[in-house]
């Protein structure tokens, strides 16, 4: 079944919307709702590389400091909760470790098929290795911190699923 519109509706309906700039007004209003109201985008980012027997995962903290999605290497994804404090410990240790490429990398023998990496990313930007032993305070604050976090998710008492 056809639609039959009037004479020049169809046509002058977009045009009158360009005239007084109603479209350009609606984007800007979405754009500024969209800017203004908080996200569940990932914030933090922890990467454990995982080894030959303990496979890796990632960990993407949402923004609201009490859950997040892991992805482990087999694909499988979950979501939890997480301690509330414990996250906000991580994001205010982040802010006290300035721009994570300042951090000093710290390095250590690792065997070649049992050795894992763990980093964190945060803005964009990737740390060093937090695996080996920290000299640096900020790095060692951080490395406590993901190591809570990743004991939390693989830890079957600490975790809650939804």
């Amino acid at each position: 079944m056809e639609t039959v519109y009037p004479q020049g509706a169809v046509t002058a309906f977009p045009q009158r919307l360009r005239q007084n700039g109603s479209v350009l007004k609606l984007c800007g209003i979405l754009a500024l709702l969209a800017a203004c109201l908080p996200s569940n985008a990932a914030q933090v980012t922890i990467i454990d590389s995982g080894s030959t027997n303990v496979p890796g995962m990632t960990m993407k903290l949402e923004r609201s400091g009490r859950a997040a999605m892991v992805e482990r290497k087999d694909g499988s994804k979950q979501r939890v909760k997480l301690l509330k404090e414990t996250c906000n410990r991580l994001l205010e240790d982040l802010k006290q470790a300035g721009p994570l490429k300042d951090l000093p990398a710290s390095h250590c023998m690792k065997s070649a098929s049992f050795g894992k990496s763990v980093f964190v990313e945060y803005k964009g930007v990737r740390s060093p290795d937090l695996s080996c032993p920290q000299t640096d305070p900020r790095a060692a604050a951080l490395k406590k911190d993901v190591e809570e976090l990743l004991g939390a998710v693989k830890g079957p008492n600490t975790l809650r699923h939804y």
